[in-house]
């Protein structure tokens, strides 16, 4: 009589399995990560659109671009603002939203000077804010990959060029290749722009990532 054969794997055949696995999941990870990175990619250059948009509409009412600085001085050319600084985060969310963070109407003195009308030309989601859960004045915007180094640019000269941006810390070589042009006399034709990078010679890592934690992300308009 012929033994009859259990059915099942042998250990061979489970280490061959388990080792094919893994050679597929190591070629497959990289190409996950970088679809992953891409979308997040995406959704903070629509994020930034939306944004810019704003400032176009905020100007298109009032005449001027937002005063989120310390100073508001049109002659003395374009200027760069670090929306890492929590006064000027805090003005900007302000002006653009017309509350704070955390959904507060603007009061007297910063309708004012910030939004008279409090009107609100972009909203602000908790997913652009580093502290989506416990929203406060000092949340800090931040792109779709948690950094909060996000620089703005304003062609406060309104002569559709921005050009000898001063502020701009270790430029033009710590800000995408594209818009790198605004440091220099020739300077590229645009009246908003907003970019974060992933070369971190000015942008300290906020939670001690690499530069492959971030993507470069830049709008102009």
């Amino acid at each position: 009589m012929t033994p009859r054969r259990r059915a099942g794997f042998t250990l061979i055949e489970l280490l061959t399995v388990i080792a094919i696995i893994g050679i597929l999941s190591a070629a497959l990870f990289p190409a996950i990560s970088g679809v992953r990175k891409r979308a997040r990619q995406s959704a903070a250059t629509t994020a930034f659109s939306q944004w810019a948009g704003g400032i176009t509409r905020f100007k298109q009412v009032y005449g001027f671009y937002p005063n989120i600085g310390a100073t508001y001085d049109p002659s003395k050319g374009d200027v760069l603002h670090k929306l890492e600084e929590p006064a000027i985060n805090l003005n900007f969310v302000k002006s653009l939203s017309g509350r704070s963070p955390t959904g507060t109407p603007l009061i007297a003195a910063d309708r004012k000077l910030l939004n008279r009308n409090g009107e609100e030309f972009c909203a602000f989601g908790k997913d652009d804010f580093n502290d989506r859960d416990f929203l406060t004045d000092n949340s800090l915007l931040v792109d779709r990959f948690g950094n909060y180094n996000i620089r703005l640019i304003f062609d406060l000269d309104n002569n559709t060029n921005i050009k000898n941006i001063s502020g701009a810390p270790g430029a033009p070589e710590s800000m995408p290749e594209d818009i790198r042009n605004i440091t220099g006399t020739i300077g590229i034709p645009a009246r908003i722009i907003i970019y974060t990078t992933d070369l971190l010679n000015d942008f300290p890592a906020p939670n001690g990532e690499s530069s492959s934690d971030y993507a470069q992300v830049f709008v102009i308009q």
